[in-house]
This record gives structure tokens, sequence and C-alpha cells, in this order.
């Protein structure tokens, strides 16, 4: 079992979110700390003392995951991982003033100088396995959505999610696809849209750089190919009895 140290801003929708969505699948035993900064120092102190602002008291944990943080708190990653003993550290990224592209590689270097796996999915929702068993345990979860559909009729009757977006969106679409058509599939595309737009998907709506997208479009593309697969799976199940 992964012993996670949640990190997320006092009051913030994202990082609640995901924290909530991940105890109620189950998973709340994984959970051994949670810390919510109340501030953000500036940046020039962060570099300068990272040590003086690390949070004292945290538990010692496997995986710390970073919910929504500003990039001046996500530059104490590499001396609060050191605090906690922590062996991997996921960043979710679902806005790119979180992580400038420039403090990524800096966090990544010094991680991984001090042999701590990292992963920096953007969006949250991308995270697949990298080989590293504690984002394994977690990433077979919460990430990258995988669902299994069964639809006898051509009609949506039955949606297991197998791995859900760490915000829980995974199995609200699911719930809403239930009983429509699987063709035409643009009716279903436009519905899957609808009930990721209503969650509401937290996710930037502005043009990320590195993703040439809007960070939410990103989320909704990854959710629409896993039914996509799922429902291609159908067929060929279909053809193999």
């Amino acid at each position: 079992m992964v012993r996670l140290l949640a990190l997320l801003m006092a009051g913030d929708e994202y990082g609640t979110r995901i924290v909530e969505n991940i105890c109620s699948k189950g998973f709340s035993s994984w959970l051994y700390g949670l810390h919510e900064f109340s501030s953000v120092p500036p940046l020039e102190t962060v570099l300068d003392e990272p040590e003086a602002h690390v949070p004292q008291g945290l538990p010692r944990c496997d995986l710390v995951l970073s919910l929504g943080l500003p990039q001046e708190l996500q530059a104490l990653l590499p001396a609060l991982a050191e605090e906690v003993h922590a062996r991997a550290v996921v960043v979710a990224v679902c806005r790119s003033e979180w992580l400038p592209p420039g403090l990524r590689e800096q966090l990544k270097q010094d991680l991984e100088e001090a042999g701590v796996a990292c992963a920096f999915p953007k969006p949250f929702c991308s995270l697949e396995e990298t080989g590293d068993p504690y984002i394994n345990e977690f990433a077979a979860r919460f990430g990258k959505p995988k669902v299994r559909i069964e639809a006898p009729g051509g009609v949506i009757r039955r949606v297991e999610v197998l791995r859900g977006a760490p915000c829980g969106s995974t199995w609200h679409v699911a719930e809403k696809i239930i009983g429509l058509p699987v063709e035409p599939r643009e009716r279903l595309w436009e519905e899957l849209a609808k009930a990721h737009h209503a969650y509401p998907c937290l996710g930037s709506m502005n043009v990320d750089p590195v993703l040439g997208d809007a960070v939410l479009h990103a989320a909704q593309y990854l959710l629409r190919n896993a039914v996509e697969e799922a429902l291609e799976g159908l067929i060929k199940r279909k053809w193999l009895r």
C-alpha cells in the first residue's frame, strides 16, 4: 500500500476535490498526510532557503502529490521530499502557470539527483505508469481514463471505470452516458463533452503553450479516447465469439 502525502492550497477546490475523490473511491487508507498551505512566500526566498519554508511535522510517506500549488511552493518539493523521505513525487499540472517549463526541468533534475522518481502529468488525468512502484500503484487506479463498456443492441448499458481521472470526472461522465446509443458517434461525443464540462473539469481553458490547446480540452480528449477504445474492444470481442 502506497503512503500518500497530499499538498494543496487552503480552501482550493482543485486539491480538495482530488483528495475527496481518492477517499470516496475506497483508498482513504493511502492518505497518510495532508498539508494545506495558507500563504505563498516570495520565490526568491524559497530558492535561497527552501528548508526554511518546508512545513514541520509532516509524516513520512512514499509518494508526494502536489495538487494545484503555485510555482513558488512547487520549488519547495525537493527539500520537502527529503524531509518526509519520499521516494516519488507527482506534480499535477492543470494550469501552465503552476509549473513553467524551466522550473519543471529544474525540479526533475533535483529530484532525480536525489533518487526521487517524479512525474509531471499535464493534465493530471494523463498520468500513466512510469516504472516507479509508488507512482505505478497510484496510477493503476487514478490517471489516464480506462473504461469497460457493455452496449447490447448498440445502447450503452454499463460503464465500468477501470482507471479514472483523479478529480472524479470519469465516474461522473460514465453515469451520464448510460442509455445513449453508440451511434452516431457525434451525438455520443456531444453528450460526453456536456457531462465533462458540467462536472466541471477544473483544467485551464486557456491555450497551453506546450499542448497547443486548452488543458480542459486535452482532458476531454483523453476521456473520449478511453470510451472509443472500450467501444472498439466490444467489436473485437464480438468477432472473437
